[in-house]
Order: structure tokens, then sequence, then C-alpha cells
């Protein structure tokens, strides 16, 4: 945001501004010590700090219009639910950028469900889980249909315990499960390709701000490709179907190695950096999943501009996390 719209958002948030902030209404008090465990003195500095503070998340009416219902019934009016934003907001803004080549990810695994662990209940019951975990349906390395549920590594490890302490031979069978991340925050434009989500200029002011789109569940969403998915018969195994691409680059990024032979888009802070590659619409949720998989834990899923030949679009790419080549 620039400083004219600053300014612009400033005003806004002016007009709003009651006459009198010494007389705050009782309910709003009891609103606010409700929702947000205040005591009584802290909800009436909380809300005169709201009330005076013109650099706050202004949530729009028409943002309003389309959350307000759900929002009453949970106790909240307009500004209850601004505070709540505000909150949130500043939350996931102080969470830093990952830093590239140290990210640390927990290990999950799929788990086959056959002998001891025949079904989720067992699997629940043996490693003493506090959840059911989830099943996903697959083919085994014949081919034949097989149910397998979702593990972290220390369940795994509590699930070899518990057979080597049953005196079972039994092997179970466990396949790496790497999938590349995608967490987009409703809150902030983190993960953004080469922009700093702390910092004042990339700060989201309104629960409109374009900087907030493509959004968590968004479909269909654009993606860009730089590396094999850019090859029209790799895109064709995973996902069925003949791709439709279109030329397309990003800025802030550049590309790198991994491996000695894996492309590595990694982003760069400098906005004439750019990196030449394809546009692909992906349609929804299963399409995404198939991407994901075949990218792996090495990278995550980001959101990113696209240049379409003359226009822009608000898309997303796969960001390398781990150690590039030298």
């Amino acid at each position: 945001m620039d400083f004219l719209d600053e300014l612009e958002s400033m005003a806004q948030v002016a007009i709003q501004q009651p006459q009198q902030l010494d007389e705050i209404d009782s309910d709003d008090i009891k609103r606010w010590q409700s929702l947000f465990g205040y005591t009584y003195t802290q909800a009436v500095q909380k809300i005169q700090e709201h009330r005076t503070d013109l650099s706050r998340l202004l949530v729009t009416d028409s943002h309003w219009d389309i959350v307000c219902v759900e929002k009453e019934a949970q106790g909240y009016d307009k500004e209850a639910y601004e505070h709540s934003c505000s909150l949130a907001a500043r939350t996931s803004m102080a969470v830093p950028q990952k830093a590239q080549g140290k990210a640390s990810k927990p290990s999950f695994y799929l788990l086959k469900l056959e002998g001891p662990f025949s079904d989720v209940a067992h699997v629940k019951s043996a490693a003493r889980l506090l959840e059911t975990p989830p099943e996903f349906s697959g083919t085994d390395d014949s081919g034949e249909p097989t149910i397998f549920c979702k593990v972290s590594a220390d369940t795994k490890e509590a699930l070899l315990n518990y057979l080597s302490d049953q005196g079972t031979q039994f092997q179970p069978t466990f396949v790496r499960y790497s999938k590349a991340e995608k967490d987009l925050s409703s809150w902030s434009a983190y993960p953004t390709l080469g922009i700093d989500a702390t910092m004042p200029q990339y700060r989201v002011n309104s629960m409109d701000d374009s900087r907030l789109l493509p959004s968590q569940n968004q479909y269909p969403v654009w993606y860009f490709f730089y590396g094999t998915l850019g090859d029209p018969s790799v895109l064709k195994r995973l996902l069925g179907c003949e791709p439709s691409y279109r030329p397309a680059s990003v800025a802030r990024a550049t590309l790198k190695t991994w491996g000695g032979k894996y492309k590595a888009l990694v982003e760069s802070f400098d906005d004439k950096k750019e990196v030449q590659g394809q546009a692909f619409l992906v349609e929804n949720l299963d399409q995404e999943h198939c991407l994901q998989l075949y990218e792996t834990d090495k990278y995550d899923v980001v959101r990113c501009e696209i240049q379409l030949n003359d226009k822009k679009l608000k898309g997303l790419t796969f960001r390398f996390i781990g150690d590039v080549d030298p």
C-alpha cells in the first residue's frame, strides 16, 4: 500500500470515529469482556485504543455484510469483529519469514492397514493416540487397492515399540509422506514470493486487500511452473488431462539447482529479478494435491504475481526451501 492509500484508509477510519470516546456503552464493554476475556478496565481501555487507532485494520461494509450473520450469532458486532481481525493479523505478522535452507518440518508416513494394524482403531489404541489418524485409499506395489493411514514420526516409533513389546515378527509397511506445504494466511500476505510480510509497507489494512489472494481454498487458481511441471507429458501423467499452458513470468525470483540437476525457484528481494516459465490453471483441490505430492516437502506453496502477456494475475508457485547447490 502506498502513502496515498494509507492516508485514505486512515481517513475512512476517522470518519467512523464516535464523537464522545468517554461514553462507552455498557453492552460494548460486556461484549469485549465475554469475547476476549478482558477485565472491565481492560475492556474500556481496549475499546478506547481501538477507536482512536487510525491505522487499525478496517473491515469494509461489503465484507461485514458477508460475515455478519455468522459473527453476530457468536456475539460480535462490527467493531468487536474488527478488533478480533486486528489481533489475528498481529499474531500472524509476528511470525518470521521461513529461513531458506533452515526448514525443519515434522515427518509423516502412510501406514498400510494390515496385520495387527488392520484398521485405524487398532492404530489409535496401539500408539495411545488422542485422535484417530486419517485414512487414505491407494494401491500397493502389485496394484491392489489398499487402505493407509497417516501417522507422525513419533506415532511410527510408538507403533514399532508396541510391536517389540508384543514380541511379534510382523513388519509394518511405512511409506514416507512427502508433500509441499500450503498454508496461506487469511490475515496477512504471508507467504508471498519475494515479500517480507512483516514489513509495514506490505501490511494488510482490509479484509478485501488483494494481497490476501489467492486464498487457501480458492479454485480454480493460477500456478506458475518453471521446471518439469512445465513439461506437458509430466503434467498429463500427473493429472490425466491435456495441459494448456500460457507463457508467463514471476518477479522477485531466481532459479538455482539442488541435487546437481533439479531446478529450484528461490525468492529474490530484487524487483528486477524474474523467472520465465508457464502459467497453468489448477481446477480443483485434487489436482493441487497431486502437484504438492509431486514437488515433495522440499518445496512450499507461496503466493506470487504472475505476469501473463500484458496483465498480472494473483497466483501461486512452488518455492524451494532446502539447500541449493553452491
